[in-house]
C-alpha cells in the first residue's frame, strides 16, 4: 500500500510540473506592456501603429446623407444607398 501511495505522489509531481512551470512563466511574458510614444498636439491610433494629428473639433457639414469621418475629417458617402 505503501509502495502504491509513493508511485500515486511521484506520478502526480510529474503530471504538475509543467503546469506550474506555465504559471511561473508565463504570466511574466504575458504582463509586458506596449511602448505608446507620445504623441505631442495628436493621438495615437494603436490599430495603424502611428501618431495621428489631433481631430477637428467642428465637425463638416455634410450633405444628402454623408456622414463626417473624425479621423479623415472628411465627409463619407452613406453607407446604405439611398431607396
Amino acid at each position: 500500500m505503501r509502495k502504491t501511495l509513493q508511485r500515486a505522489a511521484i506520478t502526480a509531481v510529474a503530471a504538475f510540473a509543467p503546469l506550474a512551470f506555465t504559471a511561473v512563466v508565463a504570466p511574466a511574458v504575458g504582463s509586458a506592456m506596449p511602448v505608446v510614444p507620445n504623441c505631442e498636439n495628436g493621438w495615437w491610433d494603436p490599430v495603424a501603429n502611428m501618431c495621428r494629428p489631433p481631430v477637428a473639433t467642428t465637425p463638416l457639414a455634410c450633405d444628402n446623407g454623408w456622414w463626417w469621418d473624425p479621423v479623415a475629417n472628411v465627409c463619407r458617402e452613406p453607407l446604405l444607398p439611398p431607396q
